[in-house]
């Protein structure tokens, strides 16, 4: 089971602090030091997790071999989570080998937060250092203050009591800290789906996208009333990225539960045209403005259950269009909806403007 309860003992007994922040009607969302993760996100005390979760959550023995893996990947732990970006900078030494030269800063994941709030709030906070670089050469050093408040934030939009209506707000403030030159920073929040729905993503005029990891399927570029719809299955990989001009700020996951009701996830950002966006694709330097990207899992074994990613990213600091930004406040929020599939796909058409 992925109930609250089960992380909670999982959590307890590897020693792992974590803070439980209530929500509406009964739901709430555990957030973990570790990693500065918003792990689960549950509709009532014994509903499973809306979020996804690797399978180190199987038992306390997974999670402690997890956490000492030496292989790369004691990062993924899912649920909603923030990094540094632009990854080209960050997390791959030499773009001409991605893969082969990709790989987390621990400082980044699973970092060193501070955690601490009340039953109106959560705070995390850390101080970040990390390295930039450009075709294995060091481009400069990065050093940024993460502040982030996280509180219970009502959905825009309530149907009737066999609906399930709730949501929170996480408030990012990313500050430069010291006086030399540092590349390109911004956040990049990250949210881990269960497999297996539909992403669909409103847009404005035509689609401008590049491709990130090929090969990226067709009904990534398709219209359909007035957005996309991905369906994600956690199997095929591929990554996306979306420029912002043709992006509103918001995007949901539509998926069917094992009960037969249906779930809807709504992302809620400010999409700035205006920004950089310094994320790139790896064989295209210098193409930025990407606000929106996603990413469908390959089906990796040793990760459990199948995921996908609905990512967006904030306000970059640096210097570009002849101004310069030394921190940034960034706000996402979350709304999710648990219910008949017809009042979901209801919810979705007025939130994002079209359903599957």
């Amino acid at each position: 089971m992925t109930t609250l309860a089960h992380y909670q003992t999982i959590l307890d007994a590897a020693g792992e602090p974590y803070r439980v922040l209530p929500l509406q009607m009964d739901g709430a969302v555990l957030i973990t030091r570790r990693g500065g993760r918003i792990l689960g996100l549950f509709p009532a005390p014994d509903a499973p997790n809306l979020l996804w979760t690797s399978s180190a959550f199987d038992s306390v023995e997974a999670f402690r071999a997890f956490t000492t893996r030496t292989d790369g990947w004691h990062w993924n732990l899912g649920g909603d989570r923030i990094w540094i970006a632009p990854e080209i900078t960050y997390n791959v030494r030499d773009r001409r080998d991605f893969g082969g030269t990709w790989a987390i800063p621990p400082a980044m994941d699973p970092g060193e937060y501070a955690l601490a709030g009340d039953d109106h709030s959560t705070a995390l906070t850390a101080e970040v250092r990390l390295t930039g670089c450009e075709h294995g050469a060091v481009i400069g050093e990065t050093h940024v203050r993460v502040t982030r408040m996280i509180y219970p934030a009502p959905p825009p939009v309530y149907a009737d009591a066999s609906v399930v209506c709730l949501g929170y707000e996480q408030q990012v403030t990313l500050g430069r800290r010291g006086s030399q030159p540092q590349p390109f920073s911004e956040v990049w929040n990250l949210v881990q789906l269960n497999a297996g729905g539909t992403l669909i993503i409103p847009v404005i005029g035509a689609v401008e996208a590049s491709d990130y990891v090929a090969p990226v399927p067709d009904f990534a570029r398709q219209v359909t009333n007035g957005a996309l719809h991905l369906p994600l299955n956690g199997r095929q990989q591929f990554k996306i990225g979306y420029q912002s001009p043709c992006m509103t700020g918001r995007m949901g996951y539509l998926q069917q539960l094992p009960d037969g009701r249906a779930a809807l996830l709504v992302r809620n950002f400010f999409n700035d045209p205006a920004n950089l966006y310094a994320e790139e694709p790896p064989d295209q330097p210098g193409k930025t403005g990407h606000s929106v990207h996603v990413y469908n899992d390959g089906g990796a074994v040793d990760q459990g259950r199948p995921f996908c990613e609905m990512e967006c990213s904030g306000r970059t600091l640096g210097t570009f269009n002849g101004f310069t930004r030394s921190a940034a406040h960034d706000t996402f929020s979350l709304w999710a909806y648990v219910g008949a599939p017809d009042a979901i796909r209801d919810i979705a058409r007025n939130l994002l403007g079209s359903a599957v």
